[in-house]
């Protein structure tokens, strides 16, 4: 979008606005097929499974934050084209 001319707000905006269904759905479908797997009384097993949910809700969280704050910060330097 950026090669397209769009300010880096705009283009932060609506990547953000756009990839964050397929984020969100694709977490939700890992946490849903943890959960039984959380629930299981084996103790060997279940720990892995709730920090595997705890880790992919925090990533799901913070990729919609660290990411585009981190593009603001240091943007890609546009190549021009001669």
């Amino acid at each position: 979008m950026r090669e397209e001319g769009k300010s880096i707000d705009e283009a932060i905006n609506i990547a953000g606005e756009t990839r964050f269904l397929p984020v969100v759905l694709t977490s939700i479908t890992a946490i849903c097929g943890l959960i039984p797997i959380a629930m299981n009384p084996n103790p060997q097993i279940a720990p892995l499974a709730i920090v595997l949910i705890g880790g992919l809700i925090s990533s799901t969280i913070l990729s919609r934050i660290v990411t585009p704050v981190m593009y603001k910060l240091i943007p890609p330097q546009m190549d021009e084209k001669i």
